[in-house]
């Protein structure tokens, strides 16, 4: 039976008609069924590349890609043909080194604070300090016959391989007090094994080395930079080859010879044609030629910083300077964050561009087709279904892993806008809206100590035009393409309160809300022309983040300023008008703080529900009573005569909780076109919670591939029917089910699985490839014995697909057998199929 609290009588009176619904709820709900996830992170940022038998690994922030084709040829024809990510179970998506282990067929994918991923034939195995790493930050991996050495930021580590064993064993681990001092520091930047077998290792306070074969002698490691020209620095890289090794250290590269016991240096500078820059890699050609790239790295950013244009220079054998600028040579913009050498052909990573390769005249590309960013702050969906996102944040700094502008995906390929490639005023995006003009409104925080390339206030991009405006507190002004500049302020064009932009959002009247950060609220018409604005109540701060309107009310939130405030009236709101639900109407967790969304939806027992995500949990407003929910107690209610919460609903003994009983915070909340309402949390991933049935269902990244269990933001895709889910390491999508068909004929209809067992809840699916959804309009699927009997008839579901149950028109199971399918389009085209049974 279920446990009732005593207190909610005006609950059990609608059990009944609840409990006599499920059923057809349940079997409505299909959506869970056939759902399938998807995964875009960014894979343009590459700090490290190899080659393997059949194609090229690189990776990056956003996981491992593998690219197959041939290797002679044209990088950019070369094809994706894996990615890896923390949703095929790697320990992190920042790969920072990469290693190929031919003696036990694996890749070793080192991270940036989780240790090694380890894809072998038995499938992905994590070694980490657990397991003898001495840290789980990994700077470099290198094989060497049966063993591979590990360079991280506590120490080398050496694993090897016994034959028959699956998985590495530790053979020794080295660090300053094990070597006698011979390391002379435990942060291992970068290491390179010469041809000789000796081994160095670059730290920041020397460049060590030691003979393979005297790993555990302490006498035989030495410093080879102590009584030399190199000026240490802490961002050191080496590269070598069969005579001598490079060492790139404080905007100078030094050459020596590979074998430590010969002395004379030869020293590389302004003077001799280096740009005085911080070096971001170097190279040793087989033949000494010098490769040197510039820029400087931030880690708390995760960027590199560069205030020239050139990003490579070249000092062959006779002392030749040759200079790469951005957009030169087959280059692009961005910094060369790592130089590899393998079998005859150089490879470039760039920090932005992919990877390039040298075909002896030029740079070949390949740039992955990826989001332009990890982190999503905001998602939209157009009016011709392309999908818009964001990465911005709240302040006027960059930031790590976001604050990298605008990306679009549309038929299947991404473009991501900043403010080296549009005339989009800023890259910290935290505002993102589409109008009914179908124009994209851009929204950024404050720039007064931001980079100066970018603006506050925000930009109206209309692709049909191909014009951009921008909107600020002393008017508009329009991109000049021709002078490449922002023109004057039009004179009698509206204005905003404030600069800074803490949200923008259309009304169901297509009016367009501009919550202006310390200020209020400006409201303009589909045209522009000012409407109106307003102050939310109970405030001075006005720090306005969100607005939300359901043909209701007009829900406002703010953060560390009045928490919600609602206008309880279908009317724009007025500062100090009369609709603003009185303070005392709401509970006080919501008078304060952080509110990260409202949404509404009608529900069969309660009517409307408004429901809050908040910094101080998940509420919810019946326009009656106040509702808390929460992981021990199902969910309370707010008794105002009293200012306590009381037991309202409790949970089943093994019913799914909120947020799989984790205490966490809810972030972002939305509801979908099917009633569901998805609630992202801070950090225990996403909530599913069924109005109709009143059931959470749970997903985090141990029961599903989210790449993160922060979920910051939420929308959909109407087309593709996806759940789009916003993290801080990229986009997850979640099949939900389409409410838009996409333009697809009938092509071959396939049934899945094939044989059939129709046993408990399982179906067949008859689905129309290669679109994955039926013709536009209605559709029917008629089901026919082997004699010619119709057996059933089916209705599309929601992912614009048929699903059998293995049932007759009767309701019974059929028969084993081969059965016969007709999908007839809503043109009359009609095409079959065959589906064996076995019962």
């Amino acid at each position: 039976m279920r446990n009732e609290p005593c207190d909610n009588g005006h609950h059990t009176e609608k059990t009944a008609m609840k409990y006599s619904l499920i059923l057809i709820i349940l079997m409505c709900s299909g959506l869970l069924l056939g759902q399938n996830w998807g995964i875009h992170t960014n894979t343009n940022h590459v700090f490290d590349l190899s080659e393997t038998n059949d194609g090229i690994i690189f990776s990056s922030w956003g996981g491992v890609v593998k690219l197959t084709g041939n290797l002679n040829g044209d990088l950019a024809q070369m094809q994706q043909s894996k990615h890896w990510t923390t949703g095929d179970g790697l320990s992190s998506n920042d790969i920072r080194s990469l290693g190929e282990i031919d003696f036990s067929s694996s890749l070793w994918f080192g991270s940036s604070d989780d240790g090694i991923s380890i894809i072998s034939p038995q499938g992905i195995q994590t070694l980490n300090t657990g397991l003898g790493l001495p840290s789980n930050r990994v700077n470099r991996i290198i094989e060497l016959d049966t063993q591979v050495m590990v360079a991280t930021s506590q120490g080398l580590a050496v694993f090897y391989y016994l034959p028959g064993v699956n998985f590495p064993l530790m053979l020794q681990r080295y660090n300053t007090l094990n070597t006698g001092g011979g390391l002379s520091d435990n942060n291992i930047v970068d290491m390179v094994l010469a041809p000789n077998n000796i081994l160095y290792l670059a730290t920041p306070t020397a460049v060590n080395y030691v003979p393979l074969d005297s790993l555990e002698i302490n006498s035989a490691w030495g410093s080879l930079t102590a009584f030399s020209p190199v000026l240490i620095s802490s961002q050191m890289f080496l590269s070598v080859n069969s005579e001598n090794i490079a060492i790139a250290s404080a905007g100078r590269v030094y050459r020596h010879s590979i074998d430590p016991d010969v002395s004379g240096w030869t020293t590389y500078s302004p003077i001799n044609g280096l740009l005085n820059q911080t070096i971001s890699s170097v190279h040793l050609s087989p033949t000494n030629e010098l490769l040197v790239a510039y820029g400087t790295w931030n880690e708390n950013l995760m960027s590199y910083s560069r205030n020239v244009d050139t990003l490579l220079t070249r000092i062959d054998t006779q002392g030749v300077v040759t200079h790469w600028g951005v957009d030169e040579a087959g280059l692009g913009f961005n910094t060369i964050s790592r130089m590899v050498y393998l079998n005859g052909k150089l490879y470039l990573c760039s920090w932005g561009d992919g990877i390039y390769k040298w075909d002896g005249g030029s740079w070949q590309n390949y740039y992955p087709d990826s989001i332009g960013f990890p982190k999503i702050t905001a998602s939209a969906v157009d009016l011709d279904y392309s999908l818009w996102f964001s990465s911005g944040n709240i302040g006027d700094q960059p930031v790590r892993k976001s604050t990298l502008g605008v990306s679009k995906y549309a038929d299947g390929k991404w473009t991501t806008y900043n403010v080296y490639n549009s005339p989009i005023h800023s890259d910290n995006i935290l505002a993102l809206a589409v109008d009914s003009r179908n124009r994209k409104w851009f929204g950024a925080w404050d720039a007064t100590y931001s980079p100066s390339t970018w603006m506050s206030a925000l930009t109206v991009y209309d692709e049909t035009e191909n014009s951009w405006k921008r909107f600020t507190r002393w008017g508009i002004s329009t991109w000049d393409f021709d002078n490449q500049s922002w023109g004057p302020w039009a004179a009698g064009s509206p204005r905003l309160i404030t600069n800074t932009i803490g949200g923008i959002y259309r009304d169901q009247n297509d009016n367009m809300f501009v919550m202006c950060y310390d200020g209020g609220v400006t409201v303009l018409a589909p045209d522009d022309t000012y409407i109106t604005e307003f102050r939310v109540p109970n405030t001075n701060f006005q720090r306005v983040l969100n607005a939300y309107h359901n043909g209701r009310q007009y829900f406002i939130g703010t953060e560390y300023a009045s928490g919600l405030s609602i206008w309880n009236h279908n009317s724009l709101p007025v500062t100090g008008g009369e609709h603003w639900l009185p303070s005392s109407s709401i509970p006080p967790e919501l008078r304060s703080g952080s509110i990260y969304g409202v949404v509404s939806v009608d529900t069969p027992y309660e009517g409307w529900q408004h429901w809050i995500a908040s910094g101080a949990g998940l509420f919810m407003w019946n326009e009656t009573n106040w509702y808390r929910y929460d992981t021990i107690i199902k969910r309370f209610r707010y008794n105002f005569n009293t200012s306590e919460w009381v037991n309202d609903i409790l949970y089943y003994a093994d019913e799914e909780r909120l947020f799989a009983s984790v205490r966490t915070t809810p972030y972002s909340i939305y509801a979908d076109p099917f009633g569901k309402i998805w609630i992202g949390s801070v950090d225990n991933g996403l909530s599913m919670y069924d109005p109709a049935r009143e059931r959470f269902t749970n997903y985090y990244q141990g029961n599903s591939p989210l790449l993160s269990n922060k979920i910051i933001s939420l929308g959909y895709d109407p087309v593709g029917g996806r759940l789009l889910i916003g993290t801080p390491d990229g986009l997850n999508t979640l099949r939900i089910g389409r409410t838009v068909k996409p333009i697809a004929p009938m092509n071959d209809l396939t049934a899945y699985p094939n044989p059939f067992r129709p046993t408990g809840a399982n179906t067949v699916q008859i689905v129309n490839q290669p679109s994955d959804s039926m013709p536009q309009g209605t559709a029917k699927c008629n089901i026919y014995s082997a004699s010619g009997t119709l057996v059933a008839k089916l209705t599309e579901n929601a992912f614009s697909r048929f699903a059998w149950d293995g049932k007759s028109l009767s309701g019974k199971l059929v028969s084993s057998g081969i059965y016969f399918f007709v999908v007839t389009d809503a043109a009359g085209n009609s095409k079959q199929g065959k589906i064996a049974v076995i019962n």
